[in-house]
């Protein structure tokens, strides 16, 4: 594969998940910081503990598992912290965890792009590791657009 098609690949990831994140703080914009937290069904999630665990999944996978950064996930707690941050905190976190993103998929050579990935549930190369993290992140992008929709009645 050509490194320009690997850059394009690699730019368009990157895009798309920068565009869910927006979508995401579109759709928590209005939510009070209760809302942002509140579970309108049992058993379910907040809008709130999903962005934690959008922003633990990139920061595992992508910044730790790739970019070696030291991350250590505690991914039971992105859903049952009693004191989660704030909502513009929780929301700057999530950019971050973007960023790391970015810079990791950016920072990828062709040989790595194509080596077996850091995980084997997540595919059978890195591209398709980046490809499932971005297809995750995209999957409860929904389910914030329908619990959002809820709390706000």
């Amino acid at each position: 594969m050509s490194q320009a098609v690997v850059h394009a690949f690699q730019q368009a990831l990157a895009g798309e998940l920068d565009a869910l994140r927006q979508q995401i703080v579109d759709l928590v914009e209005p939510l009070s910081e209760e809302q942002f937290y509140r579970k309108p069904l049992e058993p379910g999630n907040s809008v709130g503990h999903l962005v934690l665990h959008l922003t633990g999944n990139l920061k595992h996978f992508a910044g730790a598992r790739l970019g070696e950064t030291g991350y250590v996930r505690d991914r039971e707690r992105e859903f049952t912290d009693a004191n989660p941050p704030s909502k513009e905190v929780a929301l700057a976190n999530l950019a971050e965890a973007i960023a790391i993103y970015r810079k990791v998929i950016e920072g990828l050579s062709n040989e790595k792009f194509l080596e077996a990935p850091v995980a084997a549930h997540l595919g059978t190369t890195i591209a398709g590791a980046m490809v499932r993290l971005v297809s995750h992140f995209a999957l409860h992008r929904g389910q914030i657009s329908y619990i959002s929709r809820l709390v706000r009645g």
